[in-house]
């Protein structure tokens, strides 16, 4: 049985693209996404209070200790609904096969109603954080069983622009607090999802100067640290990049915004006492 190694950060993401967060828009479809047919347009929350987002957490966190990590797809019997059971089994079996020595360590996770993400790291050599592959698991579930799944992975090529692992937590708030008052999380929603769309789409610089913080931290593989070596790589697209994003995810101080134009998941840090986005992470 592998170790599973488990970092719990209750928090929202950030991410490089943008657009409105407007969770009734089709999924995209060149992910590896599956969904029952009862479920698939369904669009109201289920699961509206802190207690049943912290037990969808405990489910899917299963995922990665029971299934994934021990190499037994025994548990997706219930955990899983019936109508993606197969494929779930298929999916998992296939993975744990392919790589029998790697561990999935957890690096962030979010709850927000009805959806669980995770973003995780699985390599054989976990305490390298430049090692195998960074992934992002999307989870829709009702009455306690996971009823959607997307998967997203990148292989890691050893090295970023920024010297940052693609997992890292670096962002200090020095003698402060990270205020993290549920009503901002919303908030942040809106100001993450305009901000995006702005910047990429609009290829409006002026926002990068207001939103971003001077020494915004970097995850992504090829952009430096920097406001400045956000604008840049802003200032070199040469037309509109048409994100659009169809489900947006907030907890405490992360925002996580799923694309629907490209298999692009981003998480983005916001400091809510500055109301800047102070650091960014992705999966594409």
């Amino acid at each position: 049985m592998k170790k599973l190694s488990v970092s719990l950060i209750v928090i929202s993401m950030l991410n490089l693209s943008a657009c409105s967060s407007d969770d009734t828009a089709a999924p995209p479809t060149n992910n590896n996404i599956v969904q029952t047919e009862e479920t698939a347009e369904t669009t109201e929350t289920t699961c509206d209070n802190v207690n049943c987002e912290s037990n969808n957490k405990t489910l899917v966190e299963q995922i990665f200790s029971d299934v994934i990590n021990s190499n037994d797809t025994g548990p997706l019997d219930f955990l899983v609904h019936e109508t993606i059971l197969q494929d779930s089994i298929d999916f998992y079996a296939a993975l744990t096969a392919n790589k029998p020595d790697q561990i999935a360590t957890i690096k962030h996770i979010v709850a927000d109603g009805d959806y669980v993400a995770v973003h995780w790291h699985y390599s054989n050599t976990p305490e390298n954080d430049f090692t195998e592959s960074a992934r992002v698991d999307l989870y829709k579930i009702t009455d306690n069983q996971i009823i959607e799944r997307m998967n997203f992975s990148m292989q890691l090529s050893g090295n970023t622009a920024s010297g940052n692992s693609v997992f890292s937590n670096l962002y200090d708030y020095g003698t402060g607090l990270p205020n993290n008052d549920v009503a901002i999380e919303e908030e942040n929603k809106i100001m993450v999802s305009d901000f995006y769309v702005e910047a990429f789409n609009n290829l409006n610089l002026e926002v990068i100067d207001e939103l971003v913080d001077e020494n915004y931290i970097q995850h992504n593989p090829f952009v430096p640290n920097g406001r400045d070596g956000l604008r840049n790589f802003v200032a070199s697209f040469s037309a509109s990049a048409n994100i659009s994003i169809f489900l947006t995810l907030a907890e405490d101080d992360l925002v996580w915004t799923f694309r629907s134009d490209s298999p692009v998941v981003d998480l983005w840090r916001v400091d809510n006492n500055t109301n800047k986005i102070v650091e960014h992470w992705d999966v594409f």
